[in-house]
């Protein structure tokens, strides 16, 4: 059977790609061409190309990238990784809100929240044995 933090980085893998995948989706449907000029079109307009950006952050990080651990050490954490998917979860919710398809951004931003959540239990609460083979596995 999977341990729990199997599962938060599958978790965290299909996460990542569904927000390359909204980004993407958002700019090919040019939804955020036709939105009336004002803040928030700036954000809408902006916000699917951070979502890509984010999500393969997400991705690499999942990944052991040396790259992503150089340079993003937030991810390498648990507390680092629970706030920043806590934090794509209202990105995705709200980029998601704004489409025609509110309950595919809801469905991912819960997904995203309750995977940052865990990471967050995970931290504080952990099982200490545990957390030590997982800080191995991503060195």
């Amino acid at each position: 059977m999977a341990t729990t933090i199997e599962l938060l980085k599958w978790s965290n893998l299909i996460s990542s790609i569904m927000l390359i995948l909204i980004g993407v989706t958002q700019i090919i449907s040019l939804s955020i061409l036709f939105k009336s000029f004002s803040f928030t079109f700036f954000m809408s307009f902006f916000l699917p190309f951070f979502l890509i950006l984010f999500g393969i952050m997400l991705f690499a990080s999942g990944q052991k990238m040396e790259f992503m651990d150089n340079n993003f050490r937030f991810l390498s954490s648990l507390l680092g990784r629970g706030l920043f998917n806590i934090y794509l979860a209202s990105l995705a919710v709200y980029q998601l809100a704004n489409a025609a398809s509110d309950i595919i951004g809801f469905i991912i931003g819960a997904m995203l929240f309750c995977t940052g959540f865990f990471y967050l239990i995970l931290h504080f609460c952990g099982n200490k044995e545990e957390l030590t083979s997982y800080k191995q596995q991503l060195s």
